[in-house]
């Protein structure tokens, strides 16, 4: 019981700190620049919910110049009566409560009730951290379950200040890897918990169906994430043989099919609304090259290569040679998970995916990479002493670095080309913001 009181009294203490450092950021931005919630992709996000609840879909009822005001995140066809974005809107559906509370604060505290004066971008800083602490305390309970001693509450901990989940979830709160972060953390952990659906309620497989759904339309490349289902924790191709079968059996595949659809059904309504198709490609001229995929740049670059920034990450891979050294079930298949979602990053037409501390794309997967990690934790945890106190020094190297990287960056690398190695290095030693 002490424990439990212990935990929530921690998770408390996490979030008002976590609120405390998102207002402290955002406060000194105000609204209507690149700093703040609701703009560019951010906005393209959002806008969903103003557009569906207060316009009714109606671009002449926006305030005037409201494009241009949020970076042109999305547009307005005045002709053809449509409110255009390309961006899904699976973080406007996990944004929505937030917004409502807003939506009715608004007046009352005097803020213009019109969807984007600044407690609609407060609620998107409540909604980031919310679902942070989230993601975080299910991967805690996902690394516990699996038989993590103190690595359950060390390792989210260390990728939270060592990784740009920090940046992602605090500074940069409108874009969607937070969301998909919760997502993924907590579709883990309620796999693990229904024994990838042999046993738990129909309410638990429907919500892993609505997850699943969420999970697509936060982030349509997230659908490589529910490979998880078929191979982690699976020892053998029988194994493998047995799960499909199992998802087939109509007790499971009908609550969680009724879930994937109830969760995809707004956006398959808005493309209807938007262009006329329930499928449509957004991005129209962006896409991936298959064929060059810049791996080297994505990794490497000093634009904003994944390890240059976020140097975690090579604790993270030595975390998976030794599991694969030590035969560990999952080691073979998150190397390759990792390798996957490389290559398909690095094929994106933009490998840096625009403004971006380092590989944003890989935030969300820190969720599931959480599980190398704690066996390394573990493994030196066990080991002597010395090793003990490298390690840890190593770590709080890494976490420093994170923090100063994220409290220096200014939303672009400053750089000429990709490998301006010269600019890298004036970003390590500028000053903090």
């Amino acid at each position: 019981m002490k424990s439990k009181y212990l935990l929530w009294a921690g998770l408390t203490c996490f979030t008002a700190i976590a609120l405390f450092l998102t207002f402290n950021k955002h406060s000194r931005a105000g609204c209507f620049n690149y700093h703040s919630e609701i703009w560019s992709d951010k906005a393209g996000y959002y806008v969903y919910l103003p557009a569906a609840l207060k316009y009714g879909l109606n671009p002449d009822n926006f305030p005037d110049s409201i494009v241009q005001k949020t970076g042109n995140g999305f547009a307005l066809d005045r002709k053809n009566k449509k409110v255009l974005t390309k961006y899904p809107c699976g973080v406007a559906m996990l944004q929505l409560p937030f917004y409502l509370l807003a939506n009715t604060l608004a007046a009352p505290m005097h803020f213009e009730p019109d969807g984007f004066s600044h407690i609609y971008n407060w609620s998107v800083d409540v909604a980031a951290v919310f679902y942070l602490v989230l993601g975080l305390f299910f991967m805690g309970a996902a690394l516990k379950s699996r038989g993590g001693g103190r690595s359950a509450f060390l390792v989210p901990l260390a990728l939270f200040l060592g990784t740009n989940l920090y940046y992602y979830a605090l500074d940069e709160s409108g874009m969607s890897h937070i969301y998909s972060f919760a997502l993924f953390c907590s579709g883990l952990f309620l796999l693990q918990h229904t024994n990838y659906l042999k046993s738990g309620s129909r309410l638990n497989i429907l919500v892993l169906g609505v997850i699943g759904g969420l999970i697509v339309v936060v982030r349509p490349t997230n659908i490589i994430f529910l490979l998880s289902y078929f191979f982690l924790d699976c020892n053998s191709k029988t194994d493998r043989a047995l799960r499909v079968k199992r998802l087939l059996q109509p007790a499971v595949f009908l609550p969680v099919i009724l879930g994937f659809l109830a969760a995809i059904t707004p956006q398959l309504l808005y493309w209807n609304y938007a262009y006329g198709s329930f499928f449509h490609y957004t991005y129209g001229n962006e896409g991936f090259n298959w064929l060059h995929p810049k791996l080297a740049e994505t990794w490497f670059a000093p634009r904003c290569g994944l390890f240059l920034y976020t140097p975690l990450w090579l604790i993270i891979v030595a975390g998976l040679g030794w599991m694969i050294r030590q035969k560990e079930a999952n080691g073979l298949f998150l190397a390759g998970l990792f390798l996957v979602i490389s290559y398909v990053f690095a094929s994106w037409y933009d490998w840096g995916f625009g403004c971006a501390l380092g590989g944003r794309s890989y935030v969300e997967y820190l969720s599931v990479m959480s599980i190398p990690l704690a066996s390394l934790f573990e493994k030196i945890r066990g080991g002597n002493r010395s090793i003990q106190v490298g390690f840890l020094m190593l770590m709080l190297a890494m976490v420093a670095l994170n923090l100063k990287m994220t409290y220096s960056y200014d939303g672009c690398f400053a750089g000429l080309n990709d490998w301006d190695w010269p600019a890298y290095f004036r970003f390590i030693a500028s000053p903090t913001k």
